[in-house]
């Protein structure tokens, strides 16, 4: 009945699922989701190449291997037929995810494989694919609601499934003297057998007074992200679009141009007229991350071309989307966009 069990059941309630699992991070959600599906050392994890490196850092945590395939260029979220090439004997569950907000096509991915999924919903509070909720979509669904974040906490994160066997997995990874008699279905009669991984009060109470008011915040945020990317596309800019019936959230909004230059260019004039844009912070595509260097990763990714990965890296632009715009923001938004 604390604060935690508080915001486990909003936070279930709020994702429409059975469970929530709070950690005090969202890649330690990942970590902890992955451990569940009970990978080994040297099992492949199948990985979008457009995607953050945390994602891989969470996988290698558990001493299983990356692998990486391209993406659709519309949303720049995992491909079907990518994936359906890519998978082989060895690879025993995908990590889908929904960049600044864009939803995958969890549907077609199912389809392609009856793998585990999980599914990196960081950017994704609130959205729907195919007028389904993202945790009807995958095994696990995580979240991050870290500085910055739609829902944030300060540092936080939090796990959704509707599966009993999985949430007790999870509970039982990162949530040291919650175990055994907070378990519902597992046998387990010991301490947690992982890391401590549990969130701290002051970020669940923060996240939980978000949380509350999320839907005003979101509306906002959506309606003037739109006025933006309108004025992008009036220009001759490539927006992100759902590769499905869906209901994207905005958290940023991504922009393609023709070369890094033409990109470094639009940067400049966008911040002169007062919009937070910066270059894609996916450059260079996941594969190619100095993670994969480090001396105890060396040997665990399995790379794969991935051209429009490579190609949305390296030109792509973010702008952070405010919650409204200011009067002379709006006058020159056009004409940044011009120049």
């Amino acid at each position: 009945g604390g604060v935690l069990v508080r915001f486990e059941r909003a936070f279930a309630q709020f994702a429409e699922t059975g469970h929530a699992v709070a950690f005090n991070s969202g890649t330690s959600a990942l970590y902890a989701a992955i451990r569940a599906l009970g990978l080994r050392p040297g099992d492949e994890v199948m990985l979008p190449d457009y995607g953050f490196h945390g994602m891989a850092a969470a996988v290698l945590a558990t001493g299983a291997k990356v692998a990486v395939c391209d993406v659709e260029p519309a949303g720049l979220t995992m491909s079907p037929a990518a994936l359906a090439e890519a998978i082989t004997p060895r690879t025993k569950a995908v990590l889908v995810h929904h960049p600044w907000g864009v939803p995958a096509d969890l549907a077609a991915l199912r389809a392609v494989t009856d793998l585990p999924i999980v599914s990196d919903a960081s950017h994704a509070h609130g959205a729907l694919c195919r007028d389904r909720p993202l945790a009807a979509g995958a095994d696990i669904t995580c979240y991050s609601l870290g500085m910055g974040k739609l829902i944030s906490g300060g540092e936080l994160g939090c796990a959704v499934t509707d599966r009993n066997d999985l949430r007790d997995a999870m509970v039982i990874e990162g949530h040291v003297n919650r175990v055994p008699h907070d378990l519902l279905a597992s046998p387990w009669t010991g301490n947690a057998v992982g890391l401590k991984l549990r969130p701290h009060a002051a970020a669940l109470t923060l996240a939980s007074g978000q949380l509350r008011r999320f839907d005003e915040k979101a509306a906002r945020i959506a309606e003037t992200a739109r006025e933006i990317e309108t004025a992008a596309v009036e220009a001759g800019f490539t927006v992100q679009s759902p590769p499905c019936p869906a209901e994207r959230a905005y958290w940023q909004i991504h922009l393609r141009c023709p070369t890094p230059e033409a990109r470094d260019g639009v940067v400049s004039a966008l911040r002169e007229a007062g919009m937070p844009a910066r270059a894609d912070e996916y450059r260079p595509s996941l594969q190619h991350q100095p993670l994969f260097s480090w001396p105890a990763h060396i040997g665990r990714l399995v790379p794969r071309a991935c051209p429009t990965a490579a190609q949305a890296a390296a030109t792509g632009l973010l702008i952070t989307a405010p919650a409204g715009l200011d009067r002379a923001s709006r006058d020159g938004l056009a004409a940044a966009f011009a120049t």
